[in-house]
């Protein structure tokens, strides 16, 4: 990757974008010719089989003659909106190296949108340049594909009709006065709408003070009206430029509307909005930094802990667990190398699902080997029940993929082990290079007890067995010698687990 131009820090900014910004689902790095490099997705497996060319496609051509593409708004499974964002990557200032092309879940502007209040019951939301709703307090209704194309107002905003509008009806036929402001890079609207007998009530009101000044004299009249379009007009011009100047990428500017109205609240709101983004860029600036000590897995982890010396070595209890394939070895020295890379990425794709699910920490895989842990480098609830409970789901799902294999000729099996003890944790490597490990009895005991397991089974030690006893069905199956261990070690399966009120945590 580094003759592209593009090096192996790119590839670690890449990983670290896609989990600090949870709206961008899937990122590409490309070389100058169109080829990825490098591919991430949040929800699938990539290996290098999948990276493809993309020499003819419109975002890689605009974005490497130097500006930045976005695409139409497409939308995923008819619900969620989607946008495509293509970008020049510059080495250095007019020398492009490549191009960088994200897959960004728009349902993520409901946070911003869902925020903006006019009055008591006036809302804004955002449509695409065809009438698609992309953002609006009631998410559902993006979820739902809906396209207001029809109504009065989103035709007038889409034609760049000058305002104000009369009132007209919205999609729930609730009688709206709209206004609107455009984001000119992207083709899409913002509308911000209040009911009529909301804002008849501030009308009402403005009528009272005109008649009474009108018995003052016409001239006092025609100075209130000057007086109005002033507060009116101005402040709706300086947020539609103030609005154009935030989508434009400018996140420094603020809009400085002194209504002491609706007006300066959706301004207010607007500046609210800039700074949250300011705070994530200087999150991410952060993550940036620690990436030259550790990996971007620990480094974000760190940033959002505030805890610093995590990384030190230091002792603690944890719960490890080993995994792997039975006859895998065989199994790959007789076919040819594709199919048994389709095999491990079968295998991958269903248990990497549940670690992410369990929050598992992985300390390494190899081949068709794994190990992962709990309760480190930040403590969790429950270690042992939750490695069992991820094992025993683990064997239910590489089950399943068992049954698919032998109906193409291949036999496999999966064991798992899992122990519990204390460990050594802390970095291995080089100070430009390094890995987080677990060293202790508890890892050797537990990659023994996969050895072990049959296909099918996970094995537990009695230090397991002491934190899951009355939760699950397990067996003692004997004293085994191990190799590394002076005396024979107990060693019991777990059957079937008894209660499921333990609910595993939130993806």
């Amino acid at each position: 990757m580094a003759e592209s131009g593009l090096t192996k820090d790119f590839e670690v900014e890449i990983v670290t974008l896609l989990k600090a910004v949870p709206a961008i689902t899937a990122v590409s790095a490309l070389d100058s010719n169109g080829q990825e490099l490098f591919k991430l997705s949040r929800v699938q497996l990539v290996t290098s089989e999948d990276l493809d060319s993309f020499r003819d496609d419109e975002a890689f051509i605009r974005a490497k003659g130097g500006v930045t593409y976005f695409s139409n708004v497409y939308f995923v499974r008819e619900s969620e909106p989607y946008v495509r964002v293509a970008t020049p990557i510059e080495r250095f200032a007019g020398e492009i190296v490549g191009v960088l092309i994200a897959e960004v879940n728009l349902k993520y502007i409901w946070d911003v949108v869902a925020d903006i209040r006019v009055g008591k019951a006036g809302y804004a939301y955002v449509v695409s340049g065809n009438g698609d709703l992309l953002a609006h307090p009631d998410i559902s209704l993006v979820l739902a594909r809906k396209n207001l194309k029809s109504l009065t107002q989103v035709k007038n905003a889409l034609a760049r009709e000058s305002g104000p509008f009369t009132a007209s009806a919205n999609f729930a036929g609730q009688k709206v006065f709209t206004v609107y402001a455009t984001i000119p890079a992207l083709s899409w609207i913002v509308l911000v709408e209040r009911p009529t007998s909301e804002a008849y009530i501030s009308l009402y009101s403005s009528l009272f003070r005109s008649g009474i000044l009108l018995l003052v004299g016409l001239g006092m009249a025609i100075l209130a009206s000057l007086m109005i379009g002033y507060r009116v007009v101005r402040p709706l011009q300086t947020l539609r430029e103030g609005v154009a100047r935030i989508s434009g990428g400018d996140l420094e500017y603020h809009i400085d509307v002194r209504t002491g109205d609706e007006l300066q609240m959706l301004g207010d709101e607007f500046n609210e909005m800039t700074a949250k983004l300011r705070e994530s860029y200087a999150g991410i600036e952060k993550i940036s930094h620690l990436k030259r000590f550790f990996s971007p897995q620990l480094a974000e982890l760190i940033e959002l802990s505030g805890e610093s010396d995590l990384m030190d070595d230091h002792r603690r209890e944890i719960t490890v667990i080993f995994c792997d394939l039975r006859n895998f070895t065989e199994f790959s020295s007789i076919v040819e190398p594709e199919e048994a890379m389709r095999v491990l990425r079968e295998y991958y794709q269903a248990i990497g699902v549940l670690l992410r699910h369990y929050e598992a920490t992985i300390e390494h895989f190899a081949g068709d080997g794994l190990m992962a842990y709990f309760n480190d480098p930040l403590p969790c609830p429950d270690p042992e029940i939750r490695a069992v409970r991820m094992a025993m789901e683990m064997q239910k799902d590489v089950e399943k993929l068992i049954v698919g294999w032998r109906k193409r000729g291949i036999k496999l099996g999966f064991g798992i082990g899992i122990s519990s003890g204390y460990a050594t944790l802390g970095r291995i490597g080089s100070a430009e290079e390094f890995h987080y490990a677990a060293i202790g009895t508890v890892a050797n005991l537990a990659s023994r007890l996969c050895d072990q397991a049959q296909s099918g089974q996970v094995l537990i030690a009695e230090s397991v067995y002491a934190k899951i006893e009355g939760l699950a069905e397990v067996r003692q199956i004997g004293d085994f010698s191990l190799k590394g261990f002076l005396k024979p070690v107990p060693v019991l399966e777990v059957l079937a687990l008894k209660d499921d009120s333990y609910t595993a945590p939130n993806p």
